[in-house]
């Protein structure tokens, strides 16, 4: 372990959720600590979830479930494009959403971008569980940089743009990766109408005014926006995420998932499945009136941010 860290000493993890609200974790073994020049990292297991992937304080991931986050982040948008031949991700550092989409049979090439090559490397080295060999498979290129300026210098290079960022917090990296000017350049990224794009959007229960935020500014860039969500033990809760298109809409029948799944992906899926599609977009009565009622679009001037 090399570096200053203020979990090296703790036995416990405290996760503050919302002002006054937080998860507190025992921590079982610390394999790895340090600080990038972004942000701050820890590799541990923790009680109940097992090993996992800490950054500035909030659980990213772990094995407990990660699959529950990273198949409903990449299938339903890859499934309901007609054949994705070329994806781009913007963050995704522990390497399992390229692994979830190299699963799928229409793709020739992704391009993965993270501001943070360090926590890259590391994932390459501790986070085997997680990204299963995908930084090798020849299909992938690994582009270290700024996301937002990526996307908005690659106009009419993608069918599908996946956003596996960290939360908007106030000064952090992701900050103005959530406004609707962002969204726009994202819309510019992708190959025609059919073109695709999705964002983990923080939590629905936990957060409702992020959530109806990044759906609403979605909404004011793209014609077709499908909020949806899943139950995550690491995040506390249900976790929320927004699809977008001009032409292509996730929501498909189950029986459309299931043709889709057997003829387009390879490999095993854990988590996701045709029932699992239709219960991720069938968000109760409470979330659907807080997209209604909460929320506005959110700027470069004025962003939105999770609480402190």
């Amino acid at each position: 372990m090399a570096g200053e860290s203020r979990y090296a000493q703790w036995k416990y993890v405290v996760e503050w959720i919302v002002p006054g609200e937080g998860c507190l974790r025992e921590v079982e073994e610390i394999e790895a600590y340090g600080r990038t020049r972004y942000q701050e990292y820890m590799v541990a297991r923790l009680a109940g979830i097992g090993r996992a992937l800490i950054i500035d304080g909030k659980v990213q991931s772990s094995l407990h479930d990660e699959h529950w986050y990273h198949e409903a982040l990449v299938h339903p948008v890859l499934l309901a494009h007609p054949c994705p031949k070329r994806v781009l991700i913007v963050g995704g550092g522990e390497g399992a959403t390229a692994r979830e989409v190299l699963k799928h049979r229409c793709v020739d090439e992704v391009v993965m971008v993270d501001i943070d090559g360090e926590l890259v490397e590391t994932a390459k080295r501790l986070l085997a569980d997680w990204h299963q060999g995908s930084f090798e498979d020849p299909r992938l290129r690994l582009v270290i940089g700024d996301g937002r300026r990526y996307v908005e210098q690659h106009p009419g290079m993608f069918d599908a743009v996946i956003l596996d960022v960290v939360d908007p917090m106030e000064g952090g990296p992701a900050a103005l990766l959530y406004t609707r000017e962002f969204y726009e350049a994202v819309k510019r990224s992708l190959r025609g109408p059919e073109g695709v794009a999705v964002t983990q959007a923080t939590s629905p229960t936990l957060t409702p005014e992020v959530y109806a935020t990044i759906y609403k500014t979605m909404a004011s860039v793209f014609r077709v926006v499908r909020p949806y969500a899943t139950y995550v033990r690491s995040y506390n809760g249900l976790w929320g995420f927004v699809a977008a298109s001009d032409a292509t809409d996730p929501a498909l029948l189950p029986e459309e998932v299931r043709r889709r799944i057997e003829e387009r992906i390879n490999g095993s899926l854990r988590f996701y499945d045709p029932e699992t599609h239709t219960w991720l977009f069938t968000l109760p009565r409470p979330i659907r009136e807080a997209l209604r009622e909460k929320g506005r679009i959110a700027t470069d001037h004025e962003p939105i941010t999770v609480p402190a």
